[in-house]
This record gives structure tokens, C-alpha cells and sequence, in this order.
């Protein structure tokens, strides 16, 4: 690790307790008492499993972006999980590249495949959510304020923007005669600007993979599963605590942190970044800002405890299915 992760790990460690400290010394302890007191586990359970079917869903996904070579699908469970979990854990987006390792050490899939499909992965991402934002707008337009509305159009407009450009790209475009290795080096030895394009032409040259094995179809509705997913532990998580919020409030929560979470400095296991980006949407929603701080403590303390439990009942399971397959 070099001095400069080191550095920002430091720095991420003092934040989270900045974070950790003003959350307890502001929250009101008595609603949170009150909605865990009387937890609803059924709700409870459905939140698991909704982030099971996440992790299995997301395994799903890599299997069809994935283009060197067939993969099956539990054996991309565990990556899945693992990924996941440190994607969650970790600070500033860091463990979001571990799937390229995770995916190199356990399925022996090249460092530039993995880069390019784990590019491809977010692209879609960022197309499906501006997609679903964009249908529940309309059905939500009278009680949301005129700045979040306006935001969310902004993002949305911009998002389908470049999705199309992207895809008028692969389309007209001639592909690079760049070697992997040539990519590989850029990303090891070049300035930023390289690194930039190295990043780019990955990011390309996976997509155009996708493009020629017919999969951007199959892979964008899947990705439609996967935020479905998202949202339903997020909207579970808060009915099991009797708390109240709408299910089209978490999609607008859902874009107001993907910002936050691109920052280059948070906490750990995205405290701060969660306690923000949700009370900040639900007081603008005119939530009390006692019940919303207590709603998204609550709601934070659930997804870690499902990243936790869904994340190791997935890689064990997948692990243990995987010894009995073995002649």
C-alpha cells in the first residue's frame, strides 16, 4: 500500500469518527428506541433477502460482460459477495476495484478484462438509474421541491446524453489497435491524461465485446433488477422499523449519493455519506429533521448488517455448493 492510500485511509478514519460522533450526539435516541424496540422481522427478512438477490443478480451481470470466456454463474456468487462487501466497507470507491483482483486471483480473468467490465458494469448502472428516476418523476412531481425536481432532470437529461453519445461511439467508430499490454502499461507508467484514455479505451473496447455477443439487452435488464433490488432493501430496512417513507423517496435518495459517494474522501462503510445524502432529501421532503437523522441511522445500521449477513450467507453457500458439485 503507498503512502498516499495510507494517507487517505488515515484521513477517512478521522472523518468517520467526526461523523460517528456528531450522529450520536444529535440523534434522538427515543424514535430510534422506538422503531427497533418493536422491530418487524418480517420486514427485516424481506430487507436480506432483497440484498441476497442483489449480490446474486450482480454475479448474474458479470457473467454476461464477461467476454474471454464462459463463466458460470455460482462461481461468480462468491466474487460477487466479496466484492460487495469491501465495495461497501471501504472508503472513496476503493473497494470497487477490488472485484478486478478478486476476479483475476479467483477466475484468472485478465486485469484489462476486468477493468473494462467492471467500467461497462457502472455505465449501465448509471443508465438504469437516470432511466427509472426518469419514470417516477412524472407520479411524483407535486411533492417534490422544485430544486430536486429540477436537479433530477438535469441528471437524467445528461445521463441519456451520454448514453447516446457512448452508443452512437461503438456504432460508428472504428475499434483501437491498442494491445492490452500497451493498456496495461499506460496504466502503470503514463501521465493522468493516459491513464485517462487507457481507462477509456478498456471501457470501449469491453462494451464493444458486449456489443458483438448480443448482451447489452439482456445486461440492462438485469441492471434494472439489481437497483430494484437496492431500493427494496433500503424501503424494507424502513418498514421493518415502523419508520415512514416512500418507495419513490429512495430512488431520489439514490442519486443524491451517487455524488456523494464519488467524493474522494469519506468514511468508512459510507458513514457520513449515507446520514447526508438521506436526512438531506427527506427534509427536503418535509420530514422532521429528528426523524430523518433517526431514519437514516436505522436505515444505515440494516444495510450494514445485510451487506454483512446476506454478503457471507452468499459466498459460504456458493462455496459449499461448489465442494459438493466436486466428484
Amino acid at each position: 500500500m503507498n503512502k498516499k492510500n495510507i494517507l487517505m485511509y488515515i484521513l477517512s478514519a478521522a472523518l468517520t469518527a467526526v461523523f460517528l460522533g456528531y450522529v450520536l450526539l444529535n440523534l434522538d435516541w427515543k424514535i430510534l428506541q422506538r422503531a427497533f424496540s418493536d422491530i418487524h422481522w418480517g420486514w427485516l427478512g424481506l430487507a436480506f433477502l432483497a440484498y441476497l438477490a442483489n449480490i446474486g443478480l450482480r454475479a448474474l451481470r458479470f457473467t454476461n460482460l464477461i467476454y474471454s470466456r464462459q463463466v458460470k454463474w455460482v462461481d461468480l456468487i462468491p466474487v460477487s459477495a466479496l466484492h460487495n462487501i469491501l465495495m461497501y466497507l471501504m472508503p472513496a470507491k476503493t473497494g470497487d476495484v477490488t472485484y478486478i483482483f478478486i476476479a483475476k486471483n479467483r477466475l484468472d480473468v485478465s486485469l484489462t478484462e476486468g477493468t473494462s467490465t467492471l467500467l461497462a458494469a457502472r455505465f449501465y448502472d448509471f443508465s438504469v438509474v437516470a432511466a427509472m428516476l426518469a419514470i417516477l418523476l412524472p407520479f411524483s412531481r407535486n411533492e417534490i421541491p422544485a430544486w430536486i425536481f429540477k436537479s433530477a432532470l438535469i441528471f437524467c437529461f445528461l445521463i441519456f446524453l451520454g448514453t447516446l453519445g457512448i452508443l452512437a461511439f461503438l456504432k460508428f467508430s472504428k475499434p483501437t489497435l491498442e494491445s492490452s499490454s500497451l493498456l496495461l502499461n499506460q496504466g502503470q507508467q503514463a501521465g493522468r491524461l493516459q491513464k485517462i484514455r487507457g481507462a477509456w479505451n478498456k471501457f470501449i473496447a469491453g462494451l464493444r465485446e458486449i456489443q458483438a455477443h448480443g448482451a447489452h439487452g439482456k445486461t440492462a435488464v438485469i441492471t434494472v433488477g439489481i437497483w430494484f433490488c437496492v431500493y427494496s432493501n433500503f424501503y424494507f430496512a424502513a418498514q421493518s422499523m415502523g419508520l415512514p417513507i416512500s418507495f419513490y423517496h429512495i430512488a431520489i435518495i439514490s442519486i443524491v449519493m451517487i455524488p456523494l459517494t464519488l467524493l474522494p474522501l469519506q468514511g468508512f462503510a459510507n458513514i457520513g455519506t449515507h446520514e447526508v445524502g438521506w436526512v438531506s432529501v427527506l427534509v427536503a421532503f418535509n420530514y422532521p429533521y429528528e426523524t430523518a437523522l433517526a431514519i437514516a441511522t436505522g436505515s444505515h445500521f440494516i444495510l450494514l448488517i445485510s451487506v454483512l449477513v446476506s454478503g457471507g450467507a452468499a459466498f459460504f453457500g456458493a462455496q459449499l455448493f461448489t465442494l459438493r458439485k466436486k466428484p
